[in-house]
């Protein structure tokens, strides 16, 4: 619920230099009545998945959880493609000149002219979002260790009658 939380709010409010990007924070656009009614369904369907994971996980649907999960693994690769990649690898022409958008953003590693390093903002997401990948397959797969031990556990009881 942190990463929802954290992509919603960095999506609605204007935070400085945290995500001083192209374009107006959700915020603005409702209050200028711009388009109020697509940025109410922008921001309602980036936490459909959040919301679709915490129902998954009340009712312990695992397969829901288990397709949230590819969803997220998704989301994570297009993160890393997106700015890692660049950055440990080396950026092209395009993504470097994208880059100048991100000016006045917050850096926390180091930047060269042909490796941009992702913004603060990016890069909280990116960890919050590879600790939910990775605790929600731990967690899926202790439950299936647990389910597997279960079925052999009560195949051995139905053998033995």
């Amino acid at each position: 619920m942190i990463l929802a939380f954290y992509f919603q709010l960095i999506l609605w409010f204007p935070l400085g230099a945290w995500n001083d990007q192209p374009g107006n924070r959700l915020i603005t656009v409702v209050k200028s009545g711009e388009a109020p009614l697509a940025a109410i369904t922008f921001a309602s369907l980036m936490l459909l998945p959040g919301l679709l994971f915490a129902l998954a996980y009340w009712r312990r649907w695992l397969w829901l959880i288990w397709l949230c999960l590819c969803g997220k693994i998704v989301w994570l690769a297009m993160q890393v493609q997106s700015w890692w990649i660049r950055y440990i690898f080396g950026a092209n022409a395009r993504a470097i000149q994208n880059q100048r958008f991100l000016s006045r953003t917050y850096k926390i590693l180091p930047s060269s002219p042909n490796h941009p390093a992702p913004d603060a903002m990016h890069m909280v997401l990116d960890i919050l979002l590879s600790l939910v990948v990775a605790r929600t397959l731990i967690g899926l797969l202790k439950a299936r260790r647990q389910t597997i031990l279960h079925q052999s556990a009560a195949s051995f009881v139905q053998s033995a009658d």
